[in-house]
């Protein structure tokens, strides 16, 4: 809520504010943050092909189609930041064409398989054409595979042969295939891996087989009374989501990604979604996994709400990156929609105040779906992606600047920003928010209202796109993630933002270097803190290598910090020189005989995580 001040500006404020807040109070309809509807996906980039962020004229831009809320309308405010930011000039006269290859190495060839699969699968459910293998050679990870791909660079090693299963059964004979002809296989989900994981390992000599599991999206039984359901693992998030929805029932789990990542993926990278605190994480979610091995299915029988008997089974799959199996199926807990959803916004005069908030948040007795802390720059992005604003609007903006900068004499270049998702029945929403409003006025903090909480929440779906457009004017950018102790969250920022200035100075790097950062999601112990980086590599030789190098510094920087290696994007390929570090060489070796036992011929070769043969960092 909003302190008491004397003056009539200020209550016009505080009653647009409190108007806003109260957007569905009443169960009224709250807009989707994105389009339900299954669309072309882009063949490298990220999202759909209808999705593009692109000049309107020289200074603005927009996002083309009108699958999200903030597609369609000029977004005069964004080259200004990026150039602010940047120090670098943006414009339609500086962007490059980008163009992926058409053409794939050479496949190799094991006809002995290819000929048991077409005669168990039929010719429809196998590709071997350079756009589709290149398309399952690699996943989202910005600098490494899309910037590379899309600026001409043909991996060295590709897939031979993309396979498309329609049941659990063609699994299980694809894997008995593979070992008889010693062939590879990669599991692909969704395609967005941040971590390299679809990567093929350079030395691989055999054929590797792409084993896309998105034909595998069935929900296979709803069971009400038990609040279950077993589902294929090749759904993707929205899918699952929307047929749940059908019958009003929700899994809860909704990561940035939600649209095109699938349950399988979500499984073998330990994943994490934005309604965590309401829901729980993937491995909270999932009663059971089904991962098929080259050395029989693993599962377990019968399922049960928990189970003392001894090492859990499923937890072999989550977290196994495609190195032990194929994840076909999961048992997942459901819970009912909920009867009310209510979003808010909230900011306050700095990180350390915002901190403070969540932390009491934690500690006190209510725990909204989703509360996420952006950073001051990322609260200026946020602010630059606003649409061009009819009279109304511009004078509530300045009557809301007049209180936030004249009266309450916050400072934009320090303050911060949060959004709030609270669901369940009405009488628990407003007992979350008079809590929050109460812990929000103790840690000097202010609501900004409904409207900014759910744009900001629907903001998140499409601001993905933003790296592809920056991606023609050769701005190099990525996301990683860890998780801190609450008393090492701060330390950790200002040393990942004194290296990262370091670095490029060292480097040479125009202009300036962008970093923002968040606290994604919060546990009693400490918090998920997801960062931002980017910068200009125009005229810098070799600019991937130096991203790569300043990166991985980074890295390092956050574990001699106290920061994890990972908090949802798991291990792969990008990360792996230091497992070592968060790992005893007792573990690894336990972990790699425990491939060997199931995986005797190492047939899931992806090579990620501790399978791999990097050296330590």
């Amino acid at each position: 809520m909003i302190d008491a001040v004397s003056g009539s500006m200020v209550v016009l404020v505080a009653a647009v504010v409190l108007v806003a807040t109260r957007v569905r109070r009443g169960g009224g309809r709250v807009m989707q943050p994105y389009d339900p509807n299954p669309g072309e996906r882009f063949d490298h980039l990220w999202g759909y092909a209808d999705t593009r962020f692109e000049f309107l004229d020289g200074r603005t831009v927009r996002l083309s189609g009108s699958r999200y809320p903030l597609a369609g309308s000029p977004l005069p405010h964004f080259v200004p930041f990026v150039e602010d930011m940047l120090g670098v000039p943006i414009g339609p006269e500086h962007a490059r064409e980008l163009s992926p290859p058409r053409q794939a190495p050479e496949a190799v060839r094991n006809e002995g398989f290819v000929n048991a699969l077409r005669e168990l699968a039929g010719s429809e459910c196998m590709r071997d054409d350079d756009r589709e293998r290149l398309v399952h050679s690699h996943g989202q990870l910005s600098v490494d595979e899309v910037y590379r791909v899309m600026t001409g660079h043909v991996p060295g090693r590709v897939v031979d042969l993309v396979a498309y299963p329609e049941s659990e059964a063609q699994v299980a004979a694809l894997t008995r295939l593979a070992v008889k002809h010693d062939v590879v296989l990669i599991p692909y989900g969704g395609g967005t891996n941040v971590s390299g994981a679809l990567q093929c390992p350079s030395g691989e000599s055999r054929m590797i087989v792409s084993v896309d599991m998105r034909r595998m999206n069935r929900v296979l039984n709803i069971d009400r009374e038990n609040s279950r359901a077993e589902i294929e693992a090749g759904i993707t998030g929205a899918e699952l989501e929307a047929r749940l929805g059908e019958a009003g029932l929700t899994c809860g789990h909704l990561p940035d990604s939600v649209e095109f990542s699938t349950l399988g993926g979500w499984i073998a990278t330990y994943a994490s979604g934005m309604k965590k605190n309401r829901y729980g994480n993937i491995e909270d979610i999932v009663l059971d996994v089904t991962l098929v091995t080259p050395s029989g299915s693993i599962h377990t029988v019968p399922i049960n709400p928990r189970s003392s008997v001894g090492i859990h089974p499923r937890h072999l799959a989550l977290g196994s990156e495609g190195c032990l199996g194929i994840v076909t199926r999961a048992v997942l807990r459901l819970r009912a929609l909920p009867e009310t959803c209510r979003y808010a916004s909230i900011v306050f005069p700095d990180f350390g105040s915002g901190l403070k908030f969540l932390r009491a948040v934690r500690d006190s007795e209510v725990t909204p779906a989703s509360i996420r802390l952006a950073g001051n720059q990322e609260f200026r992005l946020g602010q630059s992606l606003s649409h061009a604003e009819g009279g109304g609007k511009r004078l509530v903006g300045r009557l809301q600047k007049f209180y936030l900068f004249r009266l309450k004499r916050f400072d934009l270049q320090r303050m911060v920003a949060g959004t709030l998702v609270m669901e369940g029945s009405r009488e628990e929403v407003r007992r979350q928010w008079r809590t929050l409003s109460r812990l929000l006025a103790a840690h000097g903090g202010l609501s900004g209202g409904a409207e900014a909480g759910q744009r900001g929440y629907q903001v998140t779906f499409a601001i993905a796109y933003i790296r592809d457009f920056m991606s023609a004017f050769d701005v190099l950018g990525e996301t990683f993630e860890t998780s801190v102790p609450w008393d090492r969250v701060e330390p950790v920022v200002a040393a990942v933002e004194a290296e990262l200035h370091r670095l490029c100075a060292e480097y040479g790097v125009p202009g300036r270097p962008y970093l923002s950062y968040r606290v994604s999601q919060s546990y009693d112990t400490g918090a998920c803190v997801y960062f931002t980086l980017g910068f200009s590599g125009r005229g810098l030789d070799d600019a991937d290598r130096i991203y790569q190098d300043i990166e991985k510094r980074l890295r390092q920087v956050v574990l001699d910090t106290g920061g994890s290696l990972s908090h949802h994007h798991g291990i792969g390929k990008v990360r792996q020189g230091f497992v070592h570090r968060v790992h005893t060489e007792t573990t690894i070796r336990a972990l790699r005989a425990l491939k060997r036992e199931i995986d005797p011929g190492n047939i899931f070769a992806a090579g990620n995580n501790v399978f791999g043969q990097h050296k330590p960092e």
